[in-house]
C-alpha cells in the first residue's frame, strides 16, 4: 500500500467516527446504519442492516458487496455498476427506521473512479402516504465537482480513486427545509447550503430514504460504505 492511499484511509478512518459522534449528539436517533461488514463478497447486500434496511435495483447493471481495489480489499463496500447507458437505472436505497420532519445528519464514505455521473438522492419514505419522489439530489460530475438538482449550482472538489466522506445536514420543518452539504477527507473539499424548493417541501417533510444510483443515460461504477443517518425531532 502506498503512502498516499494509507494517509487517505487514515483521515477517512478518523473523520467517520468523529463526525458520527457529532451527528449523533443532542439525543439524536440513528435511523440508518449500513456498512456491509457482515455481507458476502460477490452478493447483493443483505436487506437487514445494523439499523434500517437497504433495497437493490440492479437495472442495467449490478449492486454487489466488493472492494474498490486491491489496496483496500480488507474492507467491504457496496459496488454500484451500470456499464451500459440507455438501460434501467442501477440503485442502492437505504430505508430509515423513522421518517418525517426533523434535523438529520447523513455521513457516507464514497469511492468514485474516473467515470460518468453518479448520484446521491434524498427521498420521501415509501411508507409515506404521499406519492414516491425525491426532493434533493447531488450529481458527482466527471469534472470532479458536485451539481445540485440538475441546476447551475455546482461546488467543491472530490478525488478520483480515493475514498472520501459526504456529509449532509438537513433541517426540515413545516415551513422550510435546508441542506448543508460538505465534502471531507484527503483531496476532498467544499461546503454549501441550499434551500429545498417549496414545490417539493411536502416530500421533504416525509424524508425517509437515501439512494445511491446511476441513471439510465450514464455508464458508471462507484462504491459506498459506512452509511450513517441520524435524526432529531423538531
Amino acid at each position: 500500500m502506498n503512502f498516499r492511499m494509507s494517509l487517505t484511509r487514515f483521515w477517512c478512518g478518523l473523520l467517520i467516527p468523529a463526525a458520527f459522534l457529532l451527528v449523533s449528539s443532542c439525543k439524536s436517533t440513528t435511523v440508518l446504519l449500513a456498512n456491509f461488514n457482515n455481507d458476502h463478497i460477490g452478493s447483493p447486500p443483505a436487506p437487514n442492516q445494523a439499523t434500517g434496511t437497504v433495497s437493490v435495483t440492479s437495472g442495467g447493471g449490478s449492486v454487489i458487496v466488493t472492494s474498490p481495489n486491491d489496496t483496500i480489499k480488507s474492507k467491504k463496500w457496496c459496488g454500484i455498476s451500470h456499464p451500459f447507458n440507455n438501460s434501467d437505472p442501477t440503485e442502492l436505497t437505504g430505508n430509515f427506521t423513522q421518517f418525517g420532519k426533523g434535523k438529520y445528519g447523513l455521513l457516507a464514505s464514497l469511492y468514485i473512479p474516473v467515470t460518468e455521473v453518479v448520484t446521491v438522492q434524498f427521498e420521501a419514505s415509501k411508507q409515506s402516504p404521499l406519492p414516491f419522489g425525491p426532493f434533493l439530489h447531488l450529481d458527482f460530475m466527471p469534472e470532479g465537482d458536485v451539481r445540485i438538482d440538475d441546476g447551475t449550482h455546482r461546488f467543491g472538489q472530490f478525488p478520483r480513486n480515493q475514498n472520501f466522506v459526504l456529509s449532509v445536514n438537513l433541517n426540515i420543518t413545516d415551513v422550510a427545509a435546508t441542506a448543508e452539504i460538505t465534502l471531507l477527507g484527503a483531496n476532498a473539499s467544499g461546503n454549501t447550503t441550499v434551500q429545498i424548493s417549496q414545490n417539493v417541501l411536502p416530500l421533504a417533510r416525509h424524508f425517509g430514504a437515501v439512494k445511491f444510483w446511476v441513471g439510465f443515460q450514464h455508464r458508471a461504477t462507484f462504491f459506498v460504505d459506512d452509511i450513517i443517518v441520524t435524526r432529531k425531532n423538531q
